[in-house]
């Protein structure tokens, strides 16, 4: 089953901000997505609904500094945890922009934000999304949640009723697990065992006998072997796979990518995540740069970037008539190529606005 839902969270110490940005994101989303809302006062509750495993936001709004920076300790403990949570950071500091970029920040907005500039990080936000995110719907004692697909570890078959292991929580119907093979099976999803059906990506070690998902052995049975040597193969073979490569997290992936991130001037706090070996265009001009960078002494196509995750470097190309500057000195060359390494700080023309790579 194919739908657009997401669970966006807020948590704020400050319960009119809650509500004021409740009201905001509302407003936004119910002409744009199907979505529910969790609401945190403190670091306590979303650190005990991460333990009881009945945290399931996909997009988490939050301030930095609640309980003199407790909002930081949240964000690493989510990436610590692998939990597949972006984070809009929205704060009075300016401080941790850079810092934020590694724990899963998406967005980084200083207080007072404006609903324009709310509206502006949580679209962009909806548009980087696959256009329908996967959920298996499933019922159980009368009630039916919706499971993202992506967070499905394995299936266990057990007395009758099926238990559905997620990434931090169990899941349980009454189901046949043939059925339940046949409905995920464009997922591929492997049968392995007369009670188990994995999640291919999720597996982290493989032997004749069993196959391990993170710590967990799950048994292969001779009936099923080389059945699972083939569905392995061919998944093994395919552009998922490659993308995956053992990686079992979200965390783990955001690892391929770079990124470009304000951290001074009229650009401070935008986080633009950058694809791996996919060059990106900066400038001006919305029509000739993919990403916009609207200041005075900026070119129409300033200059070109491209991110190489197997070095973790840079390429940059400058074309501009008012320079590329690095570490606020340097001056590109134009139309030379240069390698920087993360962290190098950037400004197109304008000193006033530095970027960092991340």
């Amino acid at each position: 089953m194919e739908i657009r839902m997401i669970t966006i969270g807020i948590c704020d110490d400050d319960p009119d901000f809650s509500k004021e940005l409740y009201e905001i994101i509302h407003r936004i989303m119910v002409s744009v997505d199907d979505w529910e809302s969790c609401i945190f006062s403190s670091k306590e509750e979303i650190l005990q609904a991460i333990e009881e495993g009945c945290f399931d936001c996909q997009l988490l709004f939050m301030d930095i500094m609640m309980e003199h920076g407790m909002g930081m300790e949240v964000a690493k403990h989510i990436c610590s945890r692998n939990l597949n949570t972006d984070i809009i950071f929205i704060t009075a500091s300016r401080e941790h922009v850079f810092e934020c970029y590694h724990y899963h920040a998406f967005a980084y907005l200083l207080k007072p934000a404006s609903e324009a500039d709310i509206e502006k990080e949580l679209q962009r936000y909806l548009r980087q999304l696959p256009s329908a995110r996967k959920f298996l719907p499933v019922s159980f004692m009368g009630v039916t949640q919706q499971i993202p697909i992506s967070s499905i570890l394995y299936i266990e078959s057990s007395k009758r009723k099926l238990i559905i292991h997620t990434v931090g929580k169990l899941y349980y119907c009454y189901q046949k697990l043939a059925d339940m093979e046949e409905e995920l099976s464009e997922n591929g999803f492997i049968r392995c065992h007369q009670s188990f059906l994995i999640a291919p990506d999720k597996i982290s070690r493989i032997s004749n006998n069993q196959i391990m998902i993170g710590s967990t052995p799950i048994p292969v049975s001779s009936r099923y072997r080389a059945a699972v040597r083939k569905q392995l193969a061919s998944f093994s073979s395919t552009a998922a796979a490659k993308e995956y490569s053992a990686r079992t997290s979200l965390n783990e992936l955001q690892k391929d990518y770079g990124a470009i991130i304000g951290v001074r001037g009229g650009y401070l706090g935008a986080i633009i995540r950058i694809r791996p070996e996919e060059w990106i265009s900066i400038g001006r001009d919305g029509d000739a740069a993919d990403m916009v960078v609207n200041l005075p002494f900026v070119s129409r196509s300033h200059c070109s970037l491209l991110y190489h995750c197997s070095t973790a470097e840079y390429e940059i190309v400058d074309y501009s008539s008012n320079g590329t500057f690095v570490n606020e000195k340097k001056r590109l060359l134009p139309d030379e190529t240069y390698l920087l390494k993360p962290g190098t700080e950037l400004s197109f023309g304008n000193p006033d606005t530095v970027f960092k790579l991340g």
